[in-house]
């Protein structure tokens, strides 16, 4: 069972952070991931990590219902409205290896695109690959003593957070969503129906990761109809979360 829509939806939540105080969740979380447990990043004394894409991202949160808490979280950087010429992170990460190039003259900007990010996930729900420790997105099932459906969902988890930011990127009307991640991930995602293509050469980027492009007009019809479940399922957590923010704003 790679997907189980029902279950992912009992047990979890996704949150977007759209305020203060769940911005401030997304950082410390991903001070505890990139930092501590896995040293991408240099340890911060405020025991937040952020960059200067931040301010173009939209972000969101895992929440984990059965423990009240914040287990996993990602971003969607979008492009910069005030330089619209500036890279998006794949680009510098990708390098000379990149085999793509944005033209706005032929309707492929910056502007029409965004990059998945940051994807991160508490090492306790983490589903590792037997010897490896290496990735704040995926990992074993020897770390959670849940009850036999939760522990179903280890596989689903990161699934569950891409789904997030592919609802997240539909609601923005982007033509397509750029990632660095190892192709073997990739090649899961794609089993799903979430076409990601390699466009460019894998580089050492915490471990061998590669560029990858998804264009967003096949998502709907490629995507495993578990899939396509959760990704509804998700839409209208977003959609409930977007009204309760609107309804308090008019209070």
């Amino acid at each position: 069972r790679l997907m189980r829509a029902d279950l992912f939806d009992t047990y979890f939540d996704i949150v977007p952070a759209n305020s203060g105080p769940l911005l401030e969740e997304v950082f410390r979380l991903r001070h505890q991931v990139y930092c501590d447990e896995l040293g991408f990043e240099q340890q911060r004394a405020n025991r937040l990590e952020h960059d200067e894409y931040d301010k173009r991202s939209i972000h969101c949160l895992l929440f984990h219902k059965a423990s009240k808490t914040y287990i996993g979280c990602s971003r969607l950087i979008l492009a910069d409205s005030n330089e619209p010429a500036a890279p998006f992170p794949f680009e510098l990460a990708a390098g000379k290896s990149l085999r793509w190039s944005f033209d706005s003259s032929a309707g492929i900007g910056r502007e029409n695109y965004g990059e998945i990010s940051r994807l991160a996930i508490i090492t306790k729900f983490r589903h590792f690959p037997r010897n490896e420790a290496t990735v704040a997105e995926g990992g074993s099932e020897d770390f959670y003593d849940g009850d036999e459906d939760e522990r179903h969902l280890f596989p689903t988890i990161s699934i569950g957070l891409y789904l997030a930011m592919t609802a997240i990127v539909l609601n923005q009307g982007l033509d397509g969503v750029f990632a660095m991640m190892e192709p073997r991930l990739a090649r899961r995602l794609r089993r799903l129906g979430i076409l990601f293509e390699q466009v460019g050469e894998a580089v050492e980027h915490h471990g061998m990761r590669g560029p990858f492009l998804v264009n967003c007009d096949s998502i709907l019809s490629s995507l495993k109809p578990d899939c396509l479940a959760l990704l509804g399922k998700i839409q209208n957590t977003l959609a409930v979360h977007h009204a309760q923010r609107h309804d308090s704003a008019l209070v």
